[in-house]
């Protein structure tokens, strides 16, 4: 397939290149936390209770049965309701109730780890796109944290599960040329109220199987810190003739979850002369910090890259403890490779997932 591009470094005539072009200056992540909601769920709960609800479609929830042993969910409500419609407007009460607390937990904590105070943030990116409320989470993160009022707000909605690395891409740009100043970065997700039990199709049964609630912050400047994680190159790769693989329709009782099983061969079909292109052969990578999108998506990333399972050590283990998190999910998997870096110095890949098909990448750069 054809695929079009968007580099978000420095400018480049040849994007092909970009391994010999000059490199811009490293962001540091100074500060990086997620928050998950009270509830937890095992996936053997999920089964059961999936099986309750569509006691038709037991033979095909078994085919799972191996895939979410020994995993967990962390959800914003009871399972038990969790399972329960909730009409387009009591989604959306719910939505400004639940993942508000989230994000300003998980945005606190990024703070403190970073050590920074908050008159330090010029930029706020803040990625969301189960929920809508206007004022918006940027706002309410504002006046709850004690944000500068000329502080720059950035609300990213459309870029879906990708949403998280799309932030950290584009707030690394803004901290490069803002220097002295950090950014701090905000991605919040509650996709299990706007689950429809009167769907019963393969793309809402898998989005019941994968997804959990959550939010993830980082916070990011300019200036280098031994032993934390940093962000070099980022680009965006939009895969031609993808519109109809991944994403939401709305409909009459809320949002339709659309994610095509031909989703795992269009990444395999791309991915590799994607990530070539932008980092040369993955496989001399230390890490690869993919989007824990479901087991099928993570093999088929391990697959098409000719990844050992130790590189993907991370995204596995965010896939087994919150599951899917959406646009929070990829800071969860950088929080679990930052906790256990594989080397002490080292390079790394970050890439995310989203509607469109968009591919989102981080070069991710470390020293101790």
């Amino acid at each position: 397939m054809v695929v079009e591009a968007v580099s978000r470094s420095a400018a480049r005539p040849d994007r092909r290149s970009a391994l010999s072009s000059a490199l811009p200056p490293t962001v540091t992540i100074g500060g990086l936390a997620t928050a998950l909601p009270r509830y937890r769920v095992s996936g053997d709960e999920v089964l059961r209770l999936i099986t309750q609800l569509w006691p038709r479609l037991e033979r095909r929830v078994s085919l799972f049965a191996d895939e979410l042993a020994e995993t967990q969910r962390y959800l914003v409500r009871p399972v038990e309701e969790a399972l329960q419609p909730l009409s387009p407007s009591e989604q959306a009460a719910r939505y400004a109730t639940e993942a508000t607390p989230l994000a300003i937990a998980a945005a606190q904590r990024a703070l403190a780890d970073a050590g920074i105070a908050t008159d330090e943030v010029g930029l706020l990116v803040v990625a969301s796109c189960t929920g809508f409320v206007l004022p918006g989470i940027d706002v309410h993160l504002v006046n709850h944290l004690g944000l500068r009022r000329d502080v720059r707000r950035m609300p990213f909605m459309h870029f879906g599960c990708a949403g998280g690395a799309a932030s950290l891409s584009w707030a690394s740009d803004w901290v490069r040329s803002h220097p002295g100043q950090s950014a701090l970065v905000v991605a919040v997700e509650v996709p299990t109220l706007t689950f429809r039990p009167a769907d019963t199709s393969a793309d809402n049964l898998l989005s019941v199987l994968v997804f959990g609630d959550g939010a993830g912050a980082a916070v990011l400047h300019g200036h280098g810190e031994p032993g934390r994680l940093g962000i070099g190159r980022t680009a965006s790769r939009l895969v031609a003739s993808s519109t109809d693989v991944l994403g939401f329709e709305r409909a009459d009782d809320g949002f339709r979850v659309v994610v095509s099983r031909q989703l795992p061969r269009m990444i395999e079909a791309n991915l590799p002369d994607i990530v070539r292109d932008f980092v040369g052969d993955a496989r001399a990578l230390d890490a690869v910090a993919a989007h824990p999108g479901g087991q099928a998506i993570v093999d088929s990333v391990v697959h098409c890259l000719n990844l050992e399972e130790r590189q993907v050590a991370a995204t596995r283990t965010v896939l087994r403890r919150t599951g899917n998190t959406s646009s929070a999910a990829i800071l969860f998997v950088l929080e679990a490779l930052a906790s256990h870096l594989p080397a002490p110095a080292g390079r790394g890949l970050a890439a995310a997932f989203g509607p469109g098909l968009t591919v989102e990448l981080l070069e991710l750069l470390w020293a101790t």
